[in-house]
């Protein structure tokens, strides 16, 4: 499970004024329900009495210490037990008031802002981003009335000095896994500062793409790590991953359909199911786009032959 904050604040950090957000921009209502969808929420009371109603979609869970039930909703008297509440999400996000962020923060791993270029009055604040955290994502929408910035942390956990480049791989196993891509990064690059290992620069790429970072240096490093260890499946699986997710579906299969061939298993049949295979045209020697090879599809497949 990742605990995430979300939020938006202005330059001054406000996000709220007698129980209602000082400002309507529904880019940013949009970019929250896109963030939450398919989540559970976690909220204090106020948050949701502001809100009003559960919000569908999504698992809200209001934390008070005073209501015996919610409608729609499921309550918790603590955080840890909203957290626990929601243990089978895979992303859990919390988004307010003031006193929950506070006491969120040192559990969270992600955090959602966005900040309302300008000042406002208000009466609840957002509180003051550890330097735990790094800036992985930026985007500005100068555009949006007011004009708003998108960003997304990520906490990096400390490294203690002498950790050698196993646990510092294993580290950053377990941060890909929790999808804590960042913080994967800087174990991978550390481990490689200690030894080469194609596992770990073939990881690294694929923390690369899946960060924000440059994806042309992510596709180079995927291959370069494959290219010293050829038949290495974990790279195979690792590189065509990072070519579906850069677009290029048609080197991506192929990649996966090499792995399967030295002997890649079940991560390989899944990612090939995820993506879908295509069925080859039924006349190979003319483009798949090709009006015979539509028509021929369309009649093969009514009878039941593909």
């Amino acid at each position: 499970m990742i605990i995430s904050l979300i939020a938006a604040m202005s330059e001054d950090r406000v996000i709220g004024r007698a129980g209602k957000l000082p400002w309507s921009i529904p880019a940013d209502l949009a970019r929250f329900k896109s963030i939450t969808m398919g989540h559970a929420l976690l909220m204090g009371r106020k948050t949701f009495e502001s809100i009003g109603h559960p919000l569908p979609g999504r698992t809200t869970v209001v934390l008070s210490r005073t209501l015996a039930e919610v409608e729609g909703c499921l309550v918790a008297r603590s955080l840890t037990e909203a957290i626990s509440t929601a243990q089978d999400f895979e992303e859990v996000f919390v988004c307010g008031g003031e006193a929950l962020f506070s006491e969120a923060l040192p559990f969270c791993q992600r955090i959602y802002l966005t900040v309302v270029h300008g000042s406002y009055p208000g009466d609840v604040h957002f509180p003051e981003i550890p330097e735990s955290f790094l800036e992985l994502q930026r985007e500005e929408r100068p555009d949006t009335r007011p004009p708003l910035s998108y960003l997304v942390f990520e906490r990096v956990e400390r490294i203690e000095p002498g950790a050698d480049a196993e646990e510092l791989r294993q580290k950053g196993a377990e941060a890909m896994r929790r999808e804590l891509y960042f913080l994967a990064r800087r174990c991978f690059e550390l481990s490689l500062a200690l030894e080469p290992d194609a596992d770990a620069g073939s990881d690294l790429a694929f923390c690369l793409a899946k960060s924000g970072g440059d994806p042309q240096a992510a596709l180079q490093l995927a291959e370069e790590s494959l290219a010293s260890q050829p038949t290495n499946t974990h790279c195979l699986l690792n590189l065509a991953k990072i070519e579906i997710f850069l677009g290029d579906k048609e080197m991506g299969l192929a990649t996966l359909r090499k792995g399967v061939q030295f002997g890649g298993g079940q991560e390989f049949l899944a990612e090939l199911a995820r993506v879908g295979v295509r069925v080859p045209p039924p006349i190979k020697s003319l483009p798949r786009n090709h009006l015979l090879n539509k028509y021929l599809g369309i009649m093969l497949h009514r009878i039941g032959v593909r």
